[in-house]
């Protein structure tokens, strides 16, 4: 079935892939199309699209929208039923009315995910993970004076993909390693993934048990990923679920707290394949999702459907960048996309980037990108660092770093309050300027955000710029925190933003 709209003149849609943050929103003039049948980007896909006017349209196992200009609005193999909606007044209208009725509720993640930093290993480390690095990386980070929060142990702990026990060789300890980084104030969370290598000792059992998917020959499939080549667990299998559960069940009696789920791509399966269920490339990546939801602690970055599970969504790896479609120029635009597509609790990557080519060989990083890739986060819905900036770079960048974590303390309570708000209602915690102050002409404001209903933030972006200009909405005063000076709203002001200032609001 095929279902026509009409986009109204004044009407701005938002929503689908998390990864075309940029492209939104979508108007009268626009021409785009996005294929969700598969997604076939590298991060959250959720077929619901959300509208100024108050209106949504949400597709459970995901369609083909598109957008003509002139107006017209199509929706085309339609996976399921299509919820059209409309008469909800406003952007937030929209959303509350799609997640009362279509996305989990009750409960957030947990508190240390939003108030404290995370840190990924994968910048200091890549694959090359050992014990001793594991504690210099900590130590460093302690001795620092930033506060220990969330530490995330990436790729290559693990004697191979599909063996999660802990490589001896790297790390002999583990439990005795997890109890001293537990007492420095740590939580645990180890990388894994969906891929299982013809070499591990289960392989054999695992094919014989229906765990790995078939390709439509009825052989094993081998998928082509970033670390090679690979079979791939089939989360429609009982019997996948039960080993990986049993696997990771293993590693919390060590001492493990979560684990960051990677790959789970809808990508990596194809239409024809032979699976448990007879699911689709969408499900599979909905059931790995909806696996990682099991634990308290989990992090994912592909993901299909699960609108407020409570879950840590993380935007795929940024380059170390000014410029482009995936450098801090994405970080706003892609999270405002990721709150509006029904995941509240997002994270914008690591700090200054995350792409493994853009680090290593010695190579020199931009100390100022590192603070306004940092000033950019300190006030999101989580902070996550890799690389250490706290331990690599001048006195001065290392200062404003820890201030900005200090920043988060600083309004603790005010993030508790918008984690609950969020478990309840699915509000965003970062919100798009058009969602708190609706009919203001706001819609394609992408340089700043509200974090909550409460501060109005507008971090800088471009390399060498020291003020910037603020659009501030009517209907209130704003207190520009920097310095105390107060404003009328309904106005655009520009204000100092030397390098150690992070541009932000207080709505009076």
């Amino acid at each position: 079935m095929i279902y026509y709209l009409n986009c109204l003149p004044d009407e701005a849609w938002w929503g689908g892939v998390v990864a075309h943050g940029m492209q939104m929103p979508l108007t009268k003039s626009s021409d785009y199309e996005l294929n969700g049948t598969i997604n076939r980007t590298d991060n959250q896909y959720n077929a619901l699209f959300v509208s100024s006017r108050g209106r949504y349209i949400y597709v459970e196992n995901g369609c083909i929208l598109r957008f003509e200009a002139g107006g017209q609005i199509t929706l085309s193999e339609v996976k399921g039923t299509a919820d059209i909606s409309e008469g909800h007044g406003t952007l937030k209208g929209a959303l509350r009315a799609a997640s009362a009725k279509h996305f989990a509720h009750g409960k957030a993640v947990p508190e240390e995910m939003i108030l404290r930093p995370q840190y990924s290993t994968w910048v200091e480390m890549l694959r090359n993970v050992s014990s001793e690095k594991l504690e210099r990386y900590a130590g460093s980070i302690i001795e620092s004076g930033m506060d220990p929060g969330i530490m995330i142990v990436d790729d290559g702990w693990m004697r191979d993909y599909g063996d999660w026990r802990f490589d001896e060789s790297k790390i002999a300890d583990p439990e005795g390693l997890m109890k001293h980084l537990h007492e420095l104030g740590f939580k645990l969370v180890l990388w894994v993934c969906p891929f299982v290598n013809e070499a591990v000792p289960d392989f054999q059992e695992l094919a014989k048990s229906g765990a790995l998917v078939r390709d439509r020959t009825g052989k094993i499939a081998m998928r082509r990923w970033w670390n090679g080549t690979s079979a791939v667990l089939d989360m429609s299998s009982p019997a996948a679920q039960t080993w990986l559960r049993s696997q990771l069940d293993d590693l919390k009696a060590v001492g493990t707290d979560g684990f960051k789920f990677d790959a789970g791509d809808a990508g990596y399966y194809d239409s024809d394949d032979l699976t448990y269920g007879n699911v689709t490339p969408n499900d599979q990546s909905k059931l790995w999702a909806q696996f990682a939801a099991e634990y308290e602690y989990s992090e994912l970055r592909a993901c299909v459907g699960l609108g407020g599970y409570p879950v840590m969504q993380r935007l795929a790896d940024k380059n170390s960048c000014w410029e482009g479609k995936s450098g801090i120029l994405s970080l706003i635009p892609n999270m405002l996309q990721a709150g509006l597509s029904g995941y509240p609790y997002c994270c914008p990557d690591m700090v200054g980037g995350g792409q493994e080519a853009d680090f290593g060989d010695g190579r020199q990083h931009d100390d100022e990108l590192m603070v306004r890739s940092c000033q950019c986060a300190a006030l999101m819905p989580s902070i996550q660092f890799s690389y250490a900036v706290w331990n690599r770079s001048s006195k001065n960048v290392r200062s404003i770093v820890r201030n900005c974590v200090r920043l988060r303390g600083k309004y603790g309570g005010y993030l508790r309050s918008l984690l609950a708000q969020a478990a309840k209602l699915n509000d965003p915690i970062m919100r798009h300027m058009e969602y708190e102050f609706p009919a203001q002409g706001l819609s394609d404001v992408s340089d700043q955000f509200m974090l909550g209903d409460k501060l109005l933030v507008a971090p800088v972006l471009y390399k060498g710029m020291r003020e910037r200009s603020v659009i501030l909405p009517s209907g209130c005063r704003w207190k520009y925190v920097p310095d105390g000076a107060e404003y009328e709203g309904g106005q655009t002001v520009r204000v100092g933003a030397p390098l150690e200032v992070l541009p932000y609001f207080e709505r009076l």
